[in-house]
């Protein structure tokens, strides 16, 4: 890393929290009054809410970085408003030689619902209480159009569509999407592999102090180029893979195609993921083996989630009759919710036969009990915010007796995961110098490539 890139990562600030999208929409109109920066709108949002890109430099390579591309995911807000502002107030290293366009906030209603954990509550239940998370078909990330063998998606959100007429304008040589993980160690994605960026980047996150991931944590078809780094996957990965394994699937899939997938297929170009946790357990690192088969493991995380998805399905039904006074954005994202858990558990029991009788390794079980746990604390903390939102309308006590008996199941199982996980927070600050930092390192192999 060169002198100039030790600058910028050195200047990061020492974020407390995570910015309000006010907060972060008044950083982007001081900087967009700053010389040689210039912003134009891009398109709407889904509440008809504007959505503006910052375009600074007049380099031979272009650029398209991504802010808040899932709801829950408000890292980039920061590393978009510090580099561009970065950027934008040290004219004399000419941008790096690249021309940056930059959106800070796609997910912005989404965003907005996530603000109440971004102080950090102390505790998981808190947490789980105040975030949001759009269902899959609802997303801008997976909702591209695509046709792929009998499979077609057309229902494109607006900021889809946004994304995609700035890529066709803009066709960037480079498109990162800012993702981040919760608690899993540390990985990238990229659109193809780039045997020059592992040793590099390597380097870089271990002197950061955050372990690389050896396993793909999102899908069971991730395909490692190098140990914590993964090939690019979309919605043709998926629909191959169940059509090979399980093709009784294929009839409950409601997505697009993801935006890495999109810009390959039509515009090329180098595209890349950088998913830097927020939260770290000394678990993941245990690969002690057990005395349990990895299936046993498997076979026990689906008897729980069927158990709980009963009781998720049984809380919707009994808030059914009050559903005209519930948030109808978190009302509606709970029914797909619960449509898509269903789908993914009958997919994962059937798996299971077909799982090899091996041993599994303390990381492993970790895995597949503590962090399955967690997903299914965020959801039952999103089945609370909806019956609370109709509790606070005074239409039924019932209701709000309800809200409490959920904030007990859900309090019972945020101090599980937690005396189970050890999770400690990754600072904030050494998160957006990961993620800037890949970007900055990229970005430079790239130019010299060429």
């Amino acid at each position: 890393m060169n002198i100039v890139h030790q600058s910028i990562l050195k200047e990061a600030p020492a974020y407390s929290r995570f910015l309000r999208v006010d907060e972060i929409d008044t950083l982007f109109e001081l900087i967009t009054k700053m010389p040689h920066v210039h912003h134009k709108i891009i398109g709407k949002t889904i509440q008809d809410e504007t959505l503006k890109m910052l375009e600074i430099g007049t380099g031979d390579h272009t650029a398209l970085i991504i802010g808040v591309p899932h709801s829950d995911e408000p890292l980039g807000s920061l590393v978009v408003t510090y580099f561009a502002r970065w950027l934008a107030t040290h004219p004399e290293v000419n941008t790096l030689g690249w021309r940056w366009l930059f959106i800070p906030i796609l997910e912005r209603y989404g965003m907005r619902l996530n603000e109440g954990w971004f102080n950090f509550p102390e505790s998981l239940a808190a947490f789980a209480k105040s975030t949001f998370r759009e269902p899959t078909e609802d997303q801008y990330e997976w909702t591209f159009p695509i046709q792929y063998k009998e499979y077609e998606w057309t229902k494109s959100r607006p900021e889809t569509l946004a994304i995609k007429n700035v890529l066709q304008q803009e066709k960037p040589n480079l498109l990162c999407g800012l993702h981040h993980s919760g608690f899993s160690n540390a990985y990238y994605y990229f659109s193809s592999d780039f045997p020059q960026a592992y040793p590099i980047l390597q380097k870089f996150v271990k002197q950061l102090r955050i372990p690389l991931s050896d396993t793909a944590p999102d899908v069971p078809f991730g395909k490692m180029l190098s140990p914590g780094f993964y090939q690019m996957y979309g919605l043709k990965d998926y629909l191959d893979y169940y059509q090979k394994k399980d093709p009784r699937v294929l009839t409950s899939i409601r997505r697009g195609a993801c935006s890495d997938e999109w810009y390959q297929n039509e515009i090329g170009g180098f595209s890349f993921n950088c998913e830097v946790p927020m939260y770290l357990s000394p678990m993941l690192q245990d690969k002690t083996p057990l005395q349990k088969s990895f299936k046993t493991v498997l076979q026990e995380r689906n008897t729980r989630k069927k158990s709980r998805l009963e009781y998720s399905i049984k809380l919707l039904n009994r808030l059914k009759p009050y559903a005209e006074f519930a948030d109808q954005i978190l009302y509606d994202a709970a029914q797909k919710h619960i449509i898509n858990a269903q789908a993914s558990l009958d997919h994962e029991q059937r798996i299971i036969t077909f799982t090899d009788e091996r041993v599994a390794t303390n990381a492993e079980v970790f895995e597949n009990e503590v962090l399955s746990d967690l997903f299914d604390l965020f959801f039952l903390g999103q089945l609370w915010r909806v019956t609370d939102s109709i509790c606070i309308k005074g239409v039924s006590l019932k209701i709000c007796h309800l809200m409490e008996a959920v904030d007990i199941e859900l309090k019972g199982l945020a101090k599980s995961i937690q005396d189970r996980g050890s999770f400690y927070q990754l600072p904030l600050q050494t998160s957006v110098k990961m993620q800037l930092g890949s970007i900055l390192i990229i970005a430079d192999l790239l130019k010299t490539a060429e």
